[in-house]
């Protein structure tokens, strides 16, 4: 590789990093236009897809629709499940506006830091890890939220929950496993099954001065997550150690015992 042809791939990161952060803005100013100033939140679904899709159509080399959509469908999922997640929460909890902007200001830029993970050769585990988690978190919290506060129906609510935890762990395994999707799948029953438990009493709790709504049964799929992934990650890179098992069951075992003892529950449902 000459210096002509690096001078070049140098500058076309750049601009897909600046093209990154210009979608990041204008997602952010149409949410809260359309979520704050208008009584027609859908209209946020065609806004934020025509963005993600021309974000995506020049960051990516390739014309191929199937391959745009593919990169492009973990940003765009995390921006419909947050935005859906901070409106819930706005109007539940009736955040002012200044965190409610601040909200949708931070759902973003973890929008511009996925699209940015998505174009890179190389996966950076350590951010994937943590997405990984603040994706469970708020899509489970969410499912809480549409089955208490919208009423959706229960059925619906798991269906939806089984694909987007089987989407999530499946982008998480490819970066170190061969064939996920068997994994991800059990996973997602797995997250399924202990959603129609928690739901017999659901149990929700509202942070003061923040703008968060978090359910138990986020907090415990969360842990879990942290947990169970954990040990199998180490486990695949065969550096998997009695000292590290102890230590993620042991986080797992702490989230448990603060949800069940020490916290105070208001159930609903």
């Amino acid at each position: 590789m000459n210096l002509k042809t690096a001078i070049k791939r140098l500058n076309l990161f750049t601009q897909g990093q600046r093209l990154i952060a210009i979608i990041c803005v204008l997602i952010a100013a149409c949410a809260i236009a359309i979520l704050y100033y208008t009584p027609s939140p859908l209209l946020m679904i065609p806004a934020g897809l025509i963005l993600n899709y021309i974000l995506f159509r020049r960051l990516i080399v390739t014309n191929k629709f199937s391959t745009i959509i593919t990169k492009s469908l973990r940003p765009m999922l995390w921006i419909a499940i947050s935005l859906f997640y901070i409106y819930s929460v706005y109007i539940i909890g009736k955040t002012s506006p200044l965190l409610f902007i601040l909200s949708v200001a931070v759902s973003s830029a973890v929008y511009g830091v996925i699209c940015y993970l998505e174009t890179q050769p190389q996966p950076n585990l350590l951010l994937d890890n943590i997405l990984t988690l603040l994706f469970i978190l708020v899509s489970s919290s969410l499912a809480s939220l549409t089955v208490v506060y919208w009423h959706w129906p229960a059925a619906l609510v798991m269906l939806i929950l089984w694909i987007i935890n089987f989407l999530i762990a499946l982008w998480w395994l490819l970066d170190f496993t061969n064939k996920p999707q068997i994994l991800a799948a059990l996973w997602g029953f797995v997250a399924v099954q202990i959603f129609w438990i928690a739901s017999r009493w659901t149990v929700l709790y509202q942070l003061p001065s923040v703008p968060l709504i978090l359910s138990q049964y986020s907090a415990i799929i969360t842990a879990l997550a942290y947990g169970w992934g954990g040990i199998y990650y180490h486990y695949k890179q065969r550096t998997l150690k009695k000292s590290i098992t102890i230590e993620y069951l042991a986080v797992t075992v702490i989230v448990f015992v603060l949800l069940i003892f020490m916290n105070r529950w208001t159930g609903t449902g």
